[in-house]
């Protein structure tokens, strides 16, 4: 055994020296193929051509839209015959819904690709093999591989390079994300370089794949190392959705609820929105839910002439979408890493950043519920009632908690207008039980909590709220 990690380990250290071996790779050729060779190839029960298409279905990658479900099939059959790009693909797949995240199925797929008896994988990457390097950069970048193979910045970076090299544009994201995000570590010599991340990046979108648009998109939103232009973040955000790309669905779909480039569209950020549910059923839901509150904010007399605003930061600043989140480790959901550990960005990333795509980056105060009485946490003094309060109607005090959530003329407040929701619902307003529902869905100034947002939800429904009647048949779902 102690023989055959040796042969590994210099294998590895040949493709990192560049060193090539006569003709051109399998990887390469299907590269460079087109998608009707490809297909014709997989067709013939080509196991290499069945995990490459597999790939490109991943990734959005020679002109097909994202489907995760054609990968799966695909990786299926390629694994079925012992193939290591079938079973590495297979392994990447079960990081993401419908298959995971299953930590252990993707450590053993990654470990049978990679200790492949033959070792196909090491010997193709050692002849710089496009698609053989770009699955060693993916697995040197997994914690699940533990502590079989230890992750590798360094040994990733050169082959997701290498890759990239060889035209394959999913490694020339990855790469880009090293030099976009700055993954320094000392001793690993890779440096921060925005201009020549998203050169890379536009490079890929040439070949239109959706995950170099969606972070060429975001590096616009960010202005990093481009000019901040947030109609050229929304081109390539919408250019990445409409491929079935969901973080830039999710994305696309606040940019026209809070009409950040023009006026709203509500109607087409919910339809971004439910484009959504396959890639993130949860923080979809939650999403056609909030821009469902929007439209019935709109149609408010009270509320006819103004404008939904998106909430405004903590810190009171300009106020616009959440940020796009900031991408994560295909292992957000592994094992903590060893202290000092840096992860690679993934297109692909696992959806553990709900928590902050709302923008609002201030902790606070957790409320505790009771249906007929507003309370607060032992360690915080409940907020005194103004006279004027006491004076006011039912709807009365649900407008000023409205205003409160919205931003209305007004700083962002989620506490004060759930304690303002909660008079108002105990007082038997329907729309704001509606509210209270949606404030615990999304987890608004308060912690997150389905059932008690159905238990709102359905309090609003009996009361003859329509909106919280259909909510309710989306939001059940989420129980079950």
């Amino acid at each position: 055994m102690k023989t055959v990690w040796i042969i590994i380990h210099f294998l590895l250290i040949c493709s990192l020296n560049q060193v090539q071996y006569g003709q051109t790779s399998e990887g390469t050729r299907w590269v460079l193929s087109d998608l009707d060779t490809l297909k014709g190839a997989s067709s013939q029960n080509d196991p290499f051509a069945q995990a490459v298409l597999a790939l490109a279905y991943v990734h959005g990658d020679k002109g097909l839209n994202i489907s995760m479900e054609n990968a799966q099939k695909l990786a299926k059959i390629s694994a079925e015959s012992e193939h290591w790009l079938g079973l590495f693909v297979l392994g990447y797949l079960h990081r993401f819904e419908p298959l995971g995240p299953n930590q252990e199925e993707v450590r053993l797929r990654y470990l049978q690709a990679f200790q492949d008896p033959d070792g196909q994988m090491v010997k193709l990457a050692a002849r710089k093999d496009p698609i053989a390097s770009y699955a060693l950069g993916e697995i040197f970048t997994s914690d699940e591989v533990r502590p079989d193979i230890v992750p590798d910045l360094q040994l990733a970076a050169r082959h997701y390079e290498i890759s990239s090299q060889g035209g394959y544009q999913p490694a020339s994201v990855q790469f880009a994300l090293f030099k976009l995000h700055a993954i320094v570590d000392e001793g690993t010599g890779i440096q921060r370089d925005a201009a020549a991340g998203n050169k890379l990046l536009e490079e890929a979108t040439k070949q239109k794949l959706p995950s170099a648009h969606h972070y060429l998109g975001r590096s616009f939103f960010k202005g990093d190392g481009v000019e901040s232009d947030l109609e050229m973040a929304l081109i390539h955000f919408q250019a990445a959705a409409d491929r079935g790309y969901g973080l830039s669905q999710l994305t696309v779909a606040d940019f026209y609820a809070y009409g950040v480039t023009g006026p709203p569209k509500v109607d087409l950020a919910l339809r971004y929105a439910r484009l959504a549910l396959s890639y993130n059923e949860k923080i979809a839901l939650e999403k056609i839910a909030e821009y469902q509150n929007i439209l019935s904010a709109d149609s408010n007399d009270s509320l006819a002439k103004t404008t939904p605003e998106p909430p405004q930061s903590a810190e009171g600043s300009t106020a616009y979408i959440p940020e796009p989140p900031a991408p994560l480790s295909d292992m957000a959901t592994s094992p903590p890493a060893s202290p000092g550990t840096i992860r690679l960005p993934s297109p692909y990333a696992s959806a553990s950043f709900q928590n902050t795509t709302n923008g609002m980056s201030a902790s606070f105060p957790q409320a505790s519920l009771s249906m007929n009485n507003y309370t607060v946490d032992n360690t915080k003094q409940e907020p005194s009632l103004s006279p004027a309060l006491t004076s006011m109607s039912s709807q009365e005090i649900c407008e000023s908690a409205k205003k409160l959530y919205w931003g209305r003329g007004v700083q962002v407040d989620y506490l004060g207008a759930h304690k303002f929701f909660i008079l108002s619902a105990n007082s038997g307003n329907a729309e704001a039980a509606r509210y209270l529902g949606l404030i615990y869905l999304r987890g608004k100034g308060v912690g997150k909590n389905l059932q008690t947002s159905v238990d709102w939800f359905e309090k609003a429904a009996k009361g003859g709220d329509l909106i919280a009647q259909k909510n309710l048949v989306t939001i059940r779902s989420m129980l079950k």
